[in-house]
């Protein structure tokens, strides 16, 4: 007798979201959104990049998709998180949430694909295999298929009041763990030991996980610009560099702090001063409207003319939100990059001294209207401990 089976099937189903208000920038959001699609003769978007999903709706989960319309919203995710999006969306106007484990046959089978006409995707954000399918999938109904570069993410630089105030949090903790890592540091223990601590701490102090992997490294080791932590042991004179963050409701933070284990040197400190005051001379000349390689050049002429500007490579900074490195880049590479209003920066000059030591100093800053707030302060000095 044969073996019965039993076969899961799952319903699509449309599910309702909790009436709650949300912030007014969200609406912004998608009014700007409109904007772009009706500037790039777009009827309808389709976003799938979860960061911005998020940015959108408040999203969180690991599964999910927005279909935008000139009038209609449709957010799609599988049974997974049907509960979840019932309290965690916001309500926005004319949003339909649909649970499917197959997003474009559910477009399909529920006609929605008849009010594409010409869709508009993330350029940056698809693959190959993803634009593929749903270019197959568009040209159905001979509706026309439209990559788009940076569809979402200039809308998502600039920060909602509540955004802000998650980013200050998350801030709040690294600087807090930044303190106690200076009682716990000693020679001895190991690169390792240290990043794991600051991610232990960072969890007790509130964070719901790190920004990015823990960057901690030492001596030599610190001519490594993300270099990983190693079982090297920590010796008296070392230099020792920590770059880290942590999340609030997914925003990051992300700092930058040198110390240095036992009596540091002249040359040491005078390292470390250039490296802070180019970082706050660029924190006080970040502007709105700025090209972001202008900036760069502020704290990187000063770095340059201490006899150091073949030490510093790497760009001066990035944007920081739900992504840890978000647009606008700030860096001499690119001349297209402008900083919007209320935007956080993480500005980061460094020096990396191969066979020697690297230096890094690196603080938040939100650019706002008429002056900047810088959201964590490295000390000005460097610690020894």
């Amino acid at each position: 007798m044969a073996k019965k089976t039993t076969k899961l099937v799952f319903t699509p189903t449309i599910v309702q979201v909790e009436h709650k208000p949300y912030p007014k920038t969200i609406d912004k959001r998608f009014h700007q959104l409109r904007f772009n699609m009706e500037d790039n003769k777009l009827n309808s978007v389709f976003i799938q990049y979860l960061p911005n999903v998020r940015y959108l709706t408040n999203y969180s989960g690991s599964a999910g998709a927005l279909l935008v319309t000139e009038d209609e919203i449709h957010f799609f995710t599988d049974d997974r998180y049907e509960e979840q999006v019932k309290t965690e969306l916001f309500d926005l106007h004319n949003l339909t949430v649909h649970i499917t484990r197959d997003i474009w046959q559910y477009i399909i089978d529920q006609g929605l694909i008849k009010k594409i006409e010409v869709l508009g995707v993330e350029a940056e954000n698809l693959s190959y295999e993803e634009a593929i399918h749903i270019r197959q999938k568009v040209h159905t109904t001979n509706a026309k298929f439209k990559p788009i570069s940076c569809l979402v993410e200039r809308y998502t630089q600039p920060k909602s009041p509540e955004e802000i105030e998650s980013i200050k949090k998350s801030c709040n903790i690294s600087e807090r763990v930044f303190e106690h890592i200076l009682t716990f540091i000693k020679p001895g223990i190991t690169e390792l030991d240290i990043a794991i601590e600051i991610d232990y701490q960072s969890r007790l102090f509130g964070s719901e996980g790190p920004a990015f992997d823990t960057i901690v490294t030492s001596g030599a080791r610190g001519a490594l610009v993300h270099g990983q932590p190693s079982a090297k042991k920590i010796k008296k004179g070392d230099i020792v560099l920590m770059d880290f963050g942590g999340r609030v409701n997914g925003f990051c933070s992300d700092i930058s702090r040198t110390i240095c284990v036992g009596k540091a040197t002249k040359e040491q400190k005078d390292m470390y001063t250039l490296l802070y005051t180019a970082m706050n001379k660029a924190c006080e000349e970040a502007r709105p409207s700025m090209r972001g390689h202008l900036l760069d050049k502020v704290a990187r002429d000063m770095v340059a003319n201490a006899g150091f500007g073949d030490n510093f490579k790497h760009s001066l900074g990035h944007g920081l939100g739900l992504v840890c490195h978000e647009k606008p880049i700030i860096t001499f590479r690119m001349e297209d990059q402008v900083i919007p209003e209320d935007v956080v920066l993480a500005l980061e000059p460094g020096i990396y001294l191969p066979d020697i030591c690297g230096m890094r100093v690196e603080d938040d800053v939100l650019v706002a209207k008429g002056k900047n707030i810088k959201l964590t302060n490295a000390p000005d000095t460097l610690i020894s401990v």
